[in-house]
């Protein structure tokens, strides 16, 4: 079975069990059985958007804002570092402690690592028109350091122009892959992409798709 979409207004983040109805935000979902089908999806749909989204940043923060030493934050630090690129960033958020880091991804999205991707929702990729400087986009993620909500996305893509968060996630049954993102008319060219690669469902046949059952 071939990868569909269901597309939303609102911030619904597939795993909230209270999402926003905001029709100002658009949330384009592309779901399929595995990661693997779901991430080469993406990628393709990415690819026909990259002239108009050429910046990609994966960003995340640390579980755990509190350490038990000194040491154990030094530790934890030079794991990060060993991690990191020229023009990466991992930095200490003074205001609750939490450490977040911004990765540089490449353009093509064919190009990108997914592994950490596969491995948690909670990181983010950050698909930006122009380029900030990475510390303006480390401040800016900083309200989804603590806990990522419909929310919290939506003060973040109000204060950044034309920007697009996707986040992925692998269950058992299936996978997903979000993209999240203002509802304006030079964003159209998201959901006019991905009909031309993948079929359209509603949220209520989801599971009939996910089971490989007929709808009733």
């Amino acid at each position: 079975m071939r990868t569909v979409y269901i597309n939303e207004f609102g911030i619904r983040p597939w795993e909230s069990p209270h999402p926003m109805s905001d029709a100002k935000f658009t949330t384009t979902t592309l779901v399929d059985h595995d990661f693997t089908s779901v991430w080469g999806a993406w990628c393709t749909l990415m690819d026909t958007l990259s002239k108009d989204w050429p910046i990609k940043r994966q960003w995340y923060s640390s579980t755990n804002s509190e350490f038990n030493s000194l040491t154990e934050e030094y530790l934890f630090k030079k794991d990060i570092a060993k991690t990191l690129k020229n023009g990466d960033l991992c930095k200490k958020n003074e205001s609750n402690n939490i450490y977040s880091t911004i990765k540089i991804m490449p353009s093509n999205p064919w190009e990108i690592e997914n592994l950490a991707l596969e491995g948690s929702h909670d990181t983010i990729l950050v698909i930006q028109k122009t380029e900030t400087s990475i510390e303006e986009l480390w401040s800016n993620m900083a309200i989804l350091e603590s806990r990522i909500t419909p929310q919290s996305i939506s003060i973040l893509l109000e204060s950044q122009a034309s920007i697009l968060l996707c986040r992925f996630y692998d269950t058992e049954t299936h996978a997903a892959a979000q993209l999240i993102y203002e509802t304006t008319y030079e964003n159209k060219i998201i959901l006019e992409q991905a009909k031309n690669y993948f079929n359209e469902i509603n949220t209520s046949d989801i599971h009939h798709y996910i089971n490989g059952t007929q709808k009733s």
